[in-house]
């Protein structure tokens, strides 16, 4: 239950006595989570929805293809994130006050999990594939997951690509390159190991790109928060 392993650290086990064992799993899913709350679902997709609806309002114009596919899945997001500030993870917020990360904590981890993100981890067939979990037996969450993730892309190329006929035109697209370069300046702080784009150069970019936003916003969101019921309790 330590962080370091010494004679003072036992592993626990089932066999242990009842109370122990109980202990031990309570410290478990303790930790699990507040990892979960905190790096899966308010930084992973609430905040990281946050970047891409600000980013939006700040550098497309209404009329915008890309601003009127993406607005329906960011419309809420300024008001839930402003709510969950007010009353969750501010000074007075629920999670400061009763999780055991308490107000600290939560920024270590919040900060800790920042650096971990890169482009490939949000894309979830990369995902999948880097994790080695291909192959996995009875995983619903990936085999879900991938469905929705074609779906999407699907949704996404039939769109985009009525406005976007080849490259160039995703080249020349000020508004577009604007909006990707102001994600990777004030949601990625400009780091380049995240493997987050600068720019968007293809057609192909511009459509992966613009899936894993909205798979972010809306299925993953859904995969991490309305499951919190079974994982929290």
């Amino acid at each position: 239950l330590k962080q370091t392993p010494a004679e003072d650290n036992p592993i626990f086990l089932p066999t242990d006595s009842e109370s122990d064992w109980m202990l031990a799993k309570t410290f478990v899913r303790n930790a699990d989570f507040n990892l979960h709350e905190l790096r899966a679902h308010l930084l992973r997709t609430h905040l990281l929805a946050e970047v891409f609806t600000v980013a939006l309002l700040r550098n497309l114009p209404i009329m915008h293809p890309l601003y009127k596919l993406l607005m329906p899945h960011t419309r809420y997001t300024l008001m839930i994130n402003f709510l969950a500030q007010k009353f969750l993870i501010s000074q007075d917020g629920v999670f400061t006050k009763f999780a055991s990360s308490g107000g600290e904590g939560m920024f270590t981890i919040l900060r800790r999990a920042l650096s971990s993100i890169t482009y490939r981890s949000l894309c979830l067939p990369d995902d999948i594939s880097d994790r080695g979990l291909k192959d996995v037996p009875n995983f619903f969450y990936r085999d879900d997951g991938l469905e929705l993730w074609n779906i999407i892309y699907s949704f996404v190329q039939g769109t985009l690509s009525y406005y976007y006929k080849n490259d160039e035109m995703v080249k020349e697209d000020n508004f577009l390159q604007a909006w990707i370069r102001d994600i990777y300046i004030h949601g990625y702080f400009c780091e380049e190991n995240t493997g987050i784009p600068t720019v968007l150069n293809t057609v192909d970019e511009l459509l992966k790109f613009v899936t894993m936003v909205i798979f972010t916003c809306s299925a993953q969101h859904s995969a991490v928060n309305t499951g919190q019921p079974s994982q929290n309790f």
